[in-house]
């Protein structure tokens, strides 16, 4: 089957895929560099891609070398150096290309070493200090974990863009627990002690990074990592590798105890090259056969090339799993400007969105706007007490719910409305002796008796004429005011109940934008 493009104008098409994706349960996504270049981080093998601007770098440096060379001025290794701004983009030596620089061959020349030392340092301090926010991309895979839709997140970046969202990024958690996916447990209210490590919600290491990260070292001799500090950073950006402190205590241990000192290793980026292994290949095998077993609904491959040998077999067994459900519900949509290669995606992606990733996220909530509506909890316990009036109260308070940085799923708080906390009235217990009380049922029968028709006997009186009994005062009954009641007020009216030990959770669902609420009761 022909590989068929939709383009920003196929509103049918868009809608079909936004459709796929809201009614989706289990999501699988694969990320590349596309989804991070809104950030200003350059991608790989595009016009403006990290090949292209090295190669410019680098013709740049030759042709200023040769027009400077006549005038006989001391060479650039001379001149003194200058550390104001060492994130801007570095010269590269001449028989270096830029895909030389994430190649594991590198390692065998001290020029294209210390060139990739310097490089990475650079881009670390760019992305730090430059990048402000994460993508509407980003926050979408957030969203799809909100929603307890989210399967994995398997990337090949290596900015960590996702950990400032919330997401876990420790292939400690593992695989997570799968029964998060069962009905029994979305049907419950989420809380905190459910998405801890161990409860059924957990989802493990929710983004699992293919090509390393940023944020560690790691030893080229014992293996064993460490946080990036400052001193190594700043040795890094002059092109040379810090000492591992793990292998210089082992080594003076040894000597203190008179033995033979060991060889002490360097320390590298956490990066994993092309031709190298995965540090933690072990636990990336596992999480994957685990997501395989899951059987999900859709794979979504945004912002990538497909280039890389590793990736294209990872894409093509999950999209496997997804088009083996029954009766062909399983879909697979990939988003990217380039197009994919015919022979080798056309019996694979269903879909090619030929079109930016955050563009496509923003057409995605157009469509749907209902994958964007959040959660709000509320869980109070009915607590009983006294108005001014002398009735007695039952008081609701909403639990403060943790804002993001972003206005894109932001709790809704009462602070943010002009009601008032809300508030169920119960008629106050009146005990009376049992004698008046018969006093007074007798009165009024007599008075709806003597109200009645001339042609109506006494004795058959109209049902609606009939008055009330009287209350026994054991039970308090629910009163509540007639005037019109804001929203915060029908969602107290949820929780009250004259238990004092019963207690209620309330899940309020609504959409930030339209307002519009949908409430589910929970009893506990």
């Amino acid at each position: 089957m022909p590989l068929g493009e939709v383009t920003k104008g196929d509103n049918r098409q868009l809608q079909n895929i936004a459709n796929i994706l809201a009614g989706a349960k289990k999501v699988v996504v694969v990320t590349g560099a596309g989804i991070s270049t809104n950030c200003g981080i350059p991608d790989f093998r595009s016009e403006d891609g990290l090949y292209s601007l090295l190669q410019a770098q680098r013709d740049a440096a030759s042709s200023t070398k040769a027009v400077t060379r006549p005038e006989k001025r001391s060479p650039l290794s001379r001149r003194p150096h200058t550390n104001s701004n060492p994130a801007k983009p570095i010269s590269i030596p001449n028989n270096i290309k830029g895909k030389d620089l994430f190649d594991s061959q590198l390692w065998k020349d001290p020029t294209s070493t210390s060139a990739f030392y310097t490089f990475i340092a650079s881009l670390r301090k760019t992305i730090q200090e430059d990048v402000k926010r994460a993508t509407p991309t980003h926050r979408f895979i957030r969203t799809l974990r909100d929603r307890q839709r989210l399967v994995r997140c398997y990337t090949q970046n290596i900015d960590g863009l996702e950990s400032r969202l919330g997401l876990n990024m420790d292939m400690a958690r593992g695989k997570g627990n799968r029964t998060r996916f069962t009905k029994q447990a979305l049907k419950k209210p989420k809380a905190l002690t459910r998405v801890m490590p161990g409860g059924d919600l957990d989802g493990g290491c929710e983004v699992v990074q293919l090509h390393g990260d940023l944020e560690v070292l790691r030893c080229t001799l014992c293996q064993q990592t460490c946080q990036w500090q400052e001193k190594d950073q700043t040795r890094l950006l002059t092109g040379k590798a810090p000492i591992c402190h793990f292998c210089t205590i082992t080594n003076q241990d040894r000597q203190d105890r008179g033995k033979r000192g060991t060889k002490v290793g360097t320390l590298r980026p956490n990066i994993v090259l092309y031709g190298e292994e995965h540090p933690s290949a072990d636990a990336v095998g596992t999480i994957t056969a685990h997501d395989l077993a899951l059987s999900p609904d859709v794979l979504l491959v945004i912002g990538t090339s497909l280039h890389v040998h590793g990736l294209k077999i990872l894409v093509k067994e999950f999209a496997k799993a997804v088009h083996a459900r029954a009766n062909g519900k399983g879909k697979v949509v990939f988003v990217n400007l380039s197009k994919p290669s015919e022979s080798i995606w056309k019996d694979v992606f269903d879909y090619w969105v030929s079109m930016d990733c955050d563009e496509w996220v923003d057409t995605l909530r157009r469509h749907r706007p209902d994958m964007w509506h959040i959660q709000r909890e509320l869980k109070s316990p009915v607590s009983k007490g006294f108005s001014n009036d002398g009735s007695r109260t039952i008081s609701d308070p909403y639990l403060a719910s943790k804002a993001h940085q972003d206005k894109e799923n932001f709790p809704i708080t009462t602070q943010s409305r002009k009601a008032s906390r809300p508030l169920v009235v119960i008629t106050p217990k009146k005990k009376r002796p049992l004698q008046d009380q018969a006093s007074s049922f007798i009165e009024q029968l007599k008075q709806a008796a003597s109200c009645a028709t001339p042609g109506k006997s006494e004795t058959a009186l109209d049902s609606s004429q009939l008055p009330t009994p009287p209350s026994t005062g054991r039970k308090g009954r629910f009163h509540v005011p007639s005037a019109k009641r804001s929203r915060d007020e029908e969602d107290g009216d949820l929780l009250a109940t004259p238990s004092k030990k019963q207690k209620a959770m309330v899940s309020i669902w609504e959409d930030p934008d339209t307002g519009n609420r949908r409430r589910q009761v929970h009893r506990v």
